[in-house]
């Protein structure tokens, strides 16, 4: 009896520190899931991330030699995420960016290799970058 609710006790603290994890939803993976699972990219998406790649290749950001282009992770911008997002000479304009637009991650973010990339969901057309802090 001891051991059946040692058992359920142990079960219910493990699902409820799963459940009440912190999640970073700035991190949802489009190429890969939680399980390793690929998950392939719509044809819209590789366009986005074709034009983020060569966006990054052109610019002037100091580690882009380092910015391993095949980790690739995608998320819907929010209704703030216009504050963030810079061109290359000033910050966008509110207007610039909306919900439907994608912010792509290129890169390893466990160091500063990495880039975050705002692309229009429409035109594919990279917006403008968020800067690494």
């Amino acid at each position: 009896m001891q051991i059946k609710k040692f058992i359920s006790l142990s079960l219910c603290t493990l699902l409820f520190t799963v459940g009440c994890s912190s999640v970073d939803n700035n991190d949802v993976p489009a190429v890969t899931a939680d399980s390793n699972i690929e998950i392939p990219l719509s044809s819209e998406q590789q366009k986005a991330v074709k034009n983020s790649i060569h966006f990054i290749e052109n610019s002037e950001f100091a580690s882009k030699d380092r910015i391993d282009t095949s980790i690739v992770t995608i998320q819907n911008a929010d209704e703030r995420t216009w504050e963030n997002v810079w061109s290359m000479v000033a910050q966008v304009d509110k207007h610039a960016v909306d919900t439907t637009d994608w912010i792509i991650t290129i890169g390893d973010r466990s160091g500063h290799d990495f880039a975050r990339i705002v692309c229009d969901s429409d035109t594919y057309e990279v917006i403008g970058y968020i800067p690494i802090e």
